[in-house]
């Protein structure tokens, strides 16, 4: 197992991470990769004094969440690659049950474990790919014919019980396995670098499902914390959401649907909150209106 961990000016969260998974992988060989995408904060081989037998790589530049883990992935032995957020802390060997499971199903190409909040909720670690139809099911309310079995799995991110093995679209960066031999099936043998950061996992698994045609796993018996936002180094959350993942999801749809449907996804996202009541929704739809409209994107 090969554990790639990307740090960026985060030293304290980092530093916890790596000893939460010192002290609870217990069930499988591994190895600690750490890459530092060129931190201002201090001179991070600190951490190799503290953790002698990581491998530590320092990069010259910021390449991201995803050019940073191609650094790790190069630089990796492993049969079974993870990629882990710095801004972890494991509860109990999430690692040797994530390999576990993985190891019993070949078809399996990335699976995901739990990942809850530090008061101990769960975070929405999975869900389904966009989808102009699910969004028109919404608008236009047709969900309330549906059964509830049929409404959670079109929805899946905002109904899914998170207690529940699953088999889904997409998961999270922050705890993500994948076999090596998965790996090698991608186009340059490498994770795809088209976004900086956000949105890359949802790419990476709709290669992993629709062009390898393996699945993608959720399984609830490892427990993870994650501080969310913590390896971004971004306060807010929404504004995180505003300034990446809104580009990110647009152009992840021009990529597989073109430029008409992602025109088409966004309007009707658009008209879909402006109809919910409350604030939160009119200012989503307002955030997604002046998205659609912007020359920057």
């Amino acid at each position: 197992m090969s554990i790639i961990i990307v740090n960026y000016n985060t030293l304290q969260l980092t530093t916890s991470c790596i000893r939460s998974v010192i002290e609870h992988t217990k069930g499988v060989e591994y190895e600690i990769i750490l890459v530092d995408n060129n931190s201002s904060e201090c001179n991070m081989q600190i951490l190799t004094e503290e953790f002698p037998s990581i491998i530590f790589i320092q990069s010259e530049s910021n390449l991201g969440f995803a050019g940073g883990n191609n650094l790790g992935l190069a630089n990796a032995h492993g049969e079974y690659i993870l990629l882990l957020n710095s801004d972890t802390e494991f509860v109990n060997d999430a690692v040797s049950i994530a390999v576990s499971k993985m190891k019993s199903d070949k078809n399996i190409g990335a699976l995901s474990t739990k990942l809850i909040y530090p008061d101990g909720r769960p975070q929405p670690v999975a869900g389904r790919f966009p989808s102009l139809k699910a969004e028109l099911f919404e608008l236009f309310r047709l969900s309330k014919f549906e059964s509830e079995d049929k409404k959670r799995n079109r929805l899946h991110n905002d109904l899914w019980d998170y207690s529940k093995y699953t088999e889904t679209d997409w998961l999270w960066g922050a705890f993500l396995l994948m076999p090596r031999a998965v790996l090698k099936q991608f186009p340059l043998q490498k994770l795809h670098e088209d976004f900086f950061m956000y949105y890359e996992d949802v790419q990476w698994c709709y290669f992993i499902k629709h062009t390898l045609k393996l699945k993608i796993v959720y399984i609830p018996e490892g427990v993870v914390i994650h501080h969310i936002a913590g390896s971004s180094a971004i306060k807010n959350p929404w504004i995180n959401f505003k300034t990446k993942i809104l580009l990110n999801q647009y152009n992840f749809l021009i990529q597989i649907h073109g430029h008409i449907y992602a025109y088409a996804f966004y309007l009707i996202k658009i008209m879909h909150y402006f109809t919910l009541k409350g604030e939160l929704n009119k200012n989503k739809a307002k955030e997604y209106f002046q998205f659609l409209f912007s020359s920057k994107k």
